[in-house]
């Protein structure tokens, strides 16, 4: 009876965990490098800000500031889905529809989430995503005159 009974446990997790696993594998094949349009493609500067915060020094009784940083992140897009970011490579892939990013390998693959494409008022491209919980907002440098 017991044999039984665990026969049917065994058969119910394999009914439950074939449609799983056939969800992931239709999900990774749509997981593709797909880059993005061309006005999109190119070098791009991510900038986000962290506020200082109040610390109580040893021996004292007031308490000081940190001063508050930004931090800058740099990488390249290009149109056949890869990009480079400071000596290392990775793909993503575009989704036209929703006009997100996912990041499928390297060094942002893991990191990086919520990215989205976009333009501002001004007509120029935009990309924003969120990477240790702090939202990043980023432009496209004009190229120097030589």
């Amino acid at each position: 009876m017991v044999r039984h009974f665990f026969i049917l446990i065994l058969f119910g997790i394999v009914f439950c965990i074939a449609p799983l696993a056939q969800t992931q594998k239709g999900s990774s094949e749509n997981q593709r490098p797909k880059g993005v349009p061309e006005q999109y493609a190119g070098n791009w500067v991510c900038q986000t800000f962290q506020p200082g915060y109040n610390i109580l020094l040893p021996n004292q009784t007031t308490n000081t500031t940190t001063p508050s940083t930004v931090m800058v992140l740099k990488f390249s897009l290009k149109t056949d889905g890869v990009y480079e970011a400071s000596g290392s490579k990775g793909h993503y892939s575009f989704d036209s529809a929703t006009k997100g990013i996912t990041w499928l390998d390297g060094p942002h693959q893991k990191t990086i989430t919520k990215t989205q494409v976009g333009k501002r008022k001004n007509g120029e491209p935009s990309l924003e995503f969120i990477m240790n919980k702090r939202f990043y907002g980023c432009f496209k440098p004009k190229p120097q005159p030589k």
